[in-house]
This record gives structure tokens, C-alpha cells and sequence, in this order.
């Protein structure tokens, strides 16, 4: 007699490899960067045009969030832990960190550039004019500049880095690529992406590093 296979857990699905369903945030990160990639303003964006294209309820909306401003905010720390995660063994264990892995890093982070051109542009472009689209963009490049700054400390104390590679510089590198992925990355495809990342690579693992590291 033929045996009822089990249903499948969760786990289970998981481990045969379907894909969870998308979060609210997730569902409204995706619609905002489509109609801005339509040639929506950031600013005009109204709750009901990011609900009707995430296929959500309104009410669901507010379930989740007072209003559009703590929306975008939920969604640019989602961004930024994102473009942390992206850079592998630089941020998450500097210790075992060389070259190649800063490299990589930078390799990683302009992959998430472009991956979320669409909001990260529009918040860069908006920044000068809106304060608190301005506090936001700088709560994420300070994470990163924080991060920056203790694998830098690390690498010093291994006695890995440039003499003059000091916390002062890791800000600075931490801005110059924050700034410039926002500005160029969505230009780039192919093989011009490699290279922008691989130029921003060659700069940060040559600031960062002493050369017999």
C-alpha cells in the first residue's frame, strides 16, 4: 500500500528551494524604485501610487507605517544594511581582511548601487533641499563611515595599513564612494560597471593599505 507522503514544512520548502514571500517592505522598496524609474518625482510620490503599484491595501499600509516619511526611512536603513552585507569581509571581519578582500568589498557595495540606483539617486538629488531626506542620507553614509572607520582600526593595529590612513581618511573614502555610485552608477552597464568598480577598488585598497600588506 502506496504511503500519503508527509506535507511539507517550512523548512522543508525552503530547503526544496521555494522563495518566502516578499515583506511589505520588500513589496513597497520595489514599487517605489519602479515608478521612479518611470520619471516619478521622489517628492510627489504619494502612499496611494506606492500602494497601487506594490498590489497592497492602504490600510495595510498604515498598519505598518504612520506615513511616507517613515516609509522611505525604514527603507534607506534596509538599503544601507544592505550595502554593508555587500561588502563581505571588509565590514563583517576586517581580521582576516587584506587587498583583495577591500577589493572585492567595493566590488560588492557598487553591485547594491545598482541594484537600488533608482532610490539612492533620487535621495542623493534631494538631499540638498529636503532636511529630513537629508538626515537620512547621512544616517546612512555615517553606518558606513562607523564601519569603514573600525576596519581601518583593525588593519592599523595589525600594523597592515598606510601611516596616514587615519579616521579622517576612512570618512572621506566612505563619502567619495557613497557620493560617487549615487551620481555614476545608474549610467553604467557591462563592462563600464566593472571597471567603476574596479577603479574604486584600486583606490581604496591603495589608501587603506600599506604596499607589503
Amino acid at each position: 500500500m502506496a504511503q500519503i507522503a508527509p506535507r511539507p514544512t517550512r523548512r522543508t520548502r525552503a530547503r526544496l528551494g521555494d522563495q518566502p514571500r516578499p515583506s511589505i517592505e520588500d513589496r513597497l522598496l520595489a514599487a517605489m524604485e519602479r515608478l521612479l524609474e518611470q520619471g516619478h518625482r521622489f517628492a510627489a510620490l504619494s502612499v496611494e501610487q506606492l500602494t497601487d503599484e506594490a498590489g497592497i491595501a492602504r490600510g495595510t499600509f498604515y498598519l505598518h507605517f504612520r506615513d511616507k516619511g517613515e516609509l522611505v526611512a525604514r527603507l534607506m536603513s534596509q538599503v544601507t544594511e544592505e550595502i554593508i552585507a555587500s561588502s563581505g569581509t571588509w565590514m563583517s571581519d576586517a581580521d582576516a581582511a587584506r587587498p583583495p578582500e577591500l577589493h572585492q568589498a567595493l566590488v560588492g557595495m557598487v553591485a547594491t548601487f545598482k541594484k537600488h540606483q533608482a532610490i539612492l539617486a533620487a535621495v542623493n538629488d534631494t538631499a540638498p533641499y529636503d532636511q529630513t531626506v537629508a538626515g537620512l542620507y547621512k544616517t546612512m553614509v555615517d553606518r558606513i563611515c562607523a564601519q569603514s572607520r573600525v576596519s581601518l582600526d583593525i588593519i592599523q593595529r595589525k600594523g597592515l595599513s598606510r601611516p596616514g590612513a587615519t579616521d579622517d581618511v576612512a570618512e572621506v573614502l566612505s563619502w567619495m564612494i557613497v557620493m560617487y555610485c549615487a551620481r555614476f552608477v545608474g549610467e553604467r552597464n557591462g563592462a563600464e560597471l566593472e571597471r567603476l568598480a574596479e577603479s574604486l577598488g584600486y583606490i581604496s585598497a591603495s589608501t587603506a593599505f600599506a604596499d607589503k600588506a
